[in-house]
């Protein structure tokens, strides 16, 4: 059986992933959108640094695959930032897919006008220094998740959810059936149904006959 790859998560918001995952993976509500890309598909490439520090993710430009996500730990400070513009630019020319931190970014101006994906804890003018390589593809905590290489990032304008690499097989699966069940709610909503009806049709489909 062929592996699980991001894309096959293209069609399905955030909130369904998290609700078939077991309601899990999801990052802390702070961690937003900062430019015009609202939506998010990759493997996570992992980098900590320190604070204050962006020689990591320079280099993390450089070392991950066309379509990773940058998922950036960086201490959780909004007072310097872990991404700017430079940044975006050559990550938009290499093709990675985006960018997750808990830290601050930059040069929002330009991440708007590449179209590129990033989705951060804050907005700061202060830039850094660039003298620690940092660490790379380790396990990093970025919005309260624990998040390893090679894991599933899902984000849109609802939040981020990351999708254990050894579960996505699994999560997709239930990710189609939540999907379908959602649609279905929704079309008896739009069609007249009450709540109480919807309520119904979940018991229904909860029956190991149904």
């Amino acid at each position: 059986m062929n592996p699980v790859q991001p894309a096959d998560f293209a069609e399905y918001a955030a909130a369904t992933v998290y609700e078939a995952a077991g309601k899990a993976g999801e990052m802390a509500p702070h961690i937003r959108p900062v430019g015009d890309a609202h939506r998010l598909l990759g493997r996570a490439f992992t980098v900590r640094c320190w604070p204050s520090d962006g020689l990591a993710f320079m280099r993390a430009v450089e070392m991950a695959a066309p379509g990773d996500v940058l998922v950036i730990d960086g201490g959780g400070t909004d007072r310097s930032t872990v991404w700017g513009g430079s940044a975006t630019i050559r990550a938009k020319y290499r093709g990675l897919a985006g960018v997750v931190t808990n830290g601050a970014v930059r040069d929002v101006a330009t991440i708007r006008e590449l179209g590129f994906p990033v989705w951060a804890a804050g907005i700061c003018v202060r830039g850094g220094v660039a003298n620690h390589p940092g660490w790379h593809n380790g396990v990093v905590s970025v919005g309260d998740v624990a998040v390893a290489a090679g894991d599933i990032v899902v984000a849109d304008i609802d939040g981020v959810v990351v999708v254990p690499a050894g579960a996505a097989a699994e999560v997709l699966e239930k990710t189609r059936a939540q999907h379908a069940k959602e649609r279905g709610a929704d079309e008896r909503l739009r069609n007249g149904g009450s709540y109480d009806d919807v309520l119904r049709w979940y018991q229904a489909l909860s029956k190991p006959d149904s």
